[in-house]
């Protein structure tokens, strides 16, 4: 993911990894929606990067609204 936004974004950011100070913290799952797909038939119409690079224009086009 941090290589798809330094893409988007044209920065070359290295991520800062550090001990997760939470002990009951769930590090790694293996999400899937199709329950919910069989339930109520949503289905995701952009790909994750598209979803990514949406984000990312929407930041570049609207800075003052980022958190300082």
């Amino acid at each position: 993911m941090i290589e798809l936004i330094n893409d988007e974004l044209g920065t070359h950011i290295e991520p800062k990894y550090i001990e997760n100070p939470l002990a009951e913290y769930v590090n790694d799952t293996m999400a899937d929606y199709s329950k919910s797909h069989e339930a109520t038939g949503w289905e995701a119409t952009i790909s994750f990067e598209e979803g990514v690079s949406r984000v990312c224009e929407s930041y570049q086009r609207h800075p003052t609204r980022r958190k300082q």
